[in-house]
């Protein structure tokens, strides 16, 4: 759902209810159409008011998330913090039913008398805005965005112009319009436009998924044509309109956020009135909690994906030069194999030589085993055994070669193995930190440039996915190479037991064993079956139908000195073939233990 008028009007009203006097403190403009107010507030203590004007998700609402600050602030929030901290917020006044919010404000200028500024944020799409006015002479102090002529002849938004409300677009106020009027508006759309969107192209303030539920909440079909309704069952939908604002009003909202597949999908004041299979509601105290849940899990996942694809695009990058190079090296290998020849031939001209003389371009003489005879090309210049012993040279020559080529080769192996398992982690991933230790590793690995100017926001601590099998041992799985080599060689115990998907990339899996389990004999079988399917499910093979895991007890791991995170060696291991996409493991995914859960 969108930030539409009768959103707006919720959160206004809370806002209202909770910031009246608040002290702004501190101003912040962490994103660059984007404005953090830490407020002081008489009513609820301390709190941080987001205002937004994304061409996307313009909204404002109040936060719990922190977010980091560019270390030099921009303009606009240099003036703002000149003329608005410290000023108190003296009302909060939604615009009739409009994406238009006025925020009056009193603070002191330079003279320490107090005077009105007045905060207009525009929630338009597109044309979303946040202006500084000066309210005694309506001018325009500055805004977020700068809007030229050259944009808008209608309207500029540029310092010392006045300050134009946005056109309005033509539709009805839902608290002001009569039945009549409302009905006539209805009838006058387009033959066959469905009742939702007619509802939308006519009430101001409603957006296309409001419109949908009102349709279903006054017992309509939202597809149902407008030109088949009558009198009486547009009246029915008026009022069950005016009957919802004058809920929002009294506060008597259920404000939720819609979930499918564990990802936000809308958010909204109020229940649907129906739910699509496979859609799950979670339900708010207040519109302020709900934007704010919806907005930190919506902008999240964005942010997840972009960070998904772009790190995805490098380590492909990287992927196909180690590839070509395979490539390459494999040809030389095989050129490197075929000089095996040289011995071959030195031994048999050295063996044949008494037949040949100086001078002689070829030498003709039966194989040693088949006794087939073969030519062999000669330089003239160096007698038969000085052109044996020149056979020698190119055959150690050869051999040396080739011993620096499988060094070589088997130096790009690990790299694609690693880099592979740095795929399966980054595509794994379900938050931005998780990304964000990704590309740590990589930049002390060298396969990114370490970074010129980074957030100072202090990284919280990340801990492996923790699970609870069905025998009540715990099993803990590291998200990236970093994390599993500190899973594996640091935080678990020698005796419990390690699992990974044989020869393949993807995590490490700890089972922790209590001491009276010494024996593999000991291991619960369910424990260890659930455990290989974690280990096969967060592998590169997760969408094969049976993988096989191999384990083996923590102390038979060892990690080589010059080996990349993540990489390790075991021995004394045993093989399980499991179904990483079982049943038992969404039910292990759907009760996975919260970071913080104590045990």
């Amino acid at each position: 759902m969108p930030f539409d008028g009768l959103t707006i009007r919720a959160v206004t009203r809370q806002l209202n209810q909770e910031l009246g006097d608040a002290r702004i403190d501190k101003i912040h403009h962490p994103e660059r159409d984007e404005l953090i107010f830490s407020l002081r507030s008489p009513r609820i203590g301390s709190a941080r008011l987001v205002l937004s004007a994304n061409p996307r998700w313009a909204r404002m609402h109040i936060s719990t998330e922190k977010k980091a600050n560019p270390s030099q602030p921009s303009a606009f929030c240099m003036l703002l913090r000149k003329y608005l901290e410290g000023a108190k917020i003296k009302g909060i006044e939604q615009i009739g039913m409009e994406r238009v919010v006025y925020i009056r404000l009193e603070a002191l200028n330079d003279f320490r008398e107090w005077q009105e500024k007045l905060l207009v944020c525009e929630f338009m799409g597109r044309h979303s805005n946040i202006i500084l006015v000066n309210p005694e002479n309506n001018l325009i102090i500055d805004a977020i965005k700068k809007v030229g002529s050259e944009v808008s002849s209608f309207r500029e938004i540029l310092t010392g112009r006045e300050y134009v409300p946005p056109p309005g677009q033509g539709k009805l106020d839902p608290q002001q319009a009569g039945s009549q009027e409302f009905a006539a508006a209805m009838w006058a759309q387009p033959d066959h436009t469905d009742m939702a969107t007619a509802l939308f192209n006519v009430f101001t303030g409603v957006s296309p998924y409001t419109a949908r539920h009102i349709c279903r909440l006054a017992g309509f079909d939202d597809t149902q044509p407008v030109d088949e309704c009558g009198a009486l069952e547009l009246d029915r939908l008026y009022a069950t309109t005016r009957d919802l604002i004058h809920h929002l009003d009294e506060g008597d909202m259920e404000p939720c956020v819609k979930y499918r597949k564990n990802l936000a999908q809308e958010f909204s004041p109020f229940q649907p009135a129906a739910l699509p299979r496979g859609s799950q509601v979670k339900k708010f105290a207040s519109m302020n909690a709900a934007c704010d849940h919806f907005f930190t899990q919506k902008l999240g996942q964005l942010r997840l994906e972009s960070m998904q694809n772009n790190l995805v695009r490098t380590i492909n990058e990287h992927l196909h030069k180690a590839y070509r190079k395979q490539f390459l090296q494999e040809g030389d290998l095989q050129e490197a194999r075929e000089n095996e020849k040289y011995k071959l031939w030195g031994e048999m001209l050295t063996a044949y030589a008494h037949r040949f003389r100086k001078g002689d371009t070829e030498a003709t003489m039966p194989y040693f085993t088949t006794g087939e005879e073969i030519k062999l090309p000669l330089d003239p210049r160096y007698t038969p055994i000085q052109n044996a012993q020149r056979y020698f040279r190119i055959y150690n020559k050869s051999r040396g070669a080739l011993r620096h080529l499988k060094r070589l080769m088997a130096e790009n192996q690990a790299n694609i193995d690693y880099l592979e398992s740095v795929l399966v982690a980054v595509k794994q991933a379900q938050e931005p930190l998780h990304i964000e230790e990704v590309v740590d590793e990589l930049e002390k690995e060298h396969y990114l440039k370490p970074r010129a100017s980074r957030p100072k926001a202090k990284k919280a601590s990340l801990k492996p996915r923790r699970f609870m099998s069905s025998d009540g041992l715990l099993i803990s799985v590291g998200r990236n190479n970093l994390q599993n080599d500190r899973l594996t060689l640091r935080d678990s115990n020698r005796n419990d037991l390690w699992l990974h998907a044989k020869e393949i990339p993807g995590t490490h899996v700890i089972i922790t064993l209590p001491p009276d389990i010494t024996s593999i004999d000991a291991v619960p079988d369910t424990t260890l079956e659930e455990a290989a399917a974690l280990a096969a499910h967060f592998s590169k093979a997760s969408g094969s139908r049976k993988v096989a895991v191999d384990y083996t007890f923590r102390h038979n791991v060892k990690k080589p000195g010059s080996a990349k995170p993540g990489m390790v060696v075991y021995d004394n291991y045993w093989t399980i073939l499991v179904d990483p996409a079982s049943r038992r493991v969404q039910e292990l995914l759907d009760s996975e233990l919260a970071a913080d859960q104590v045990l």
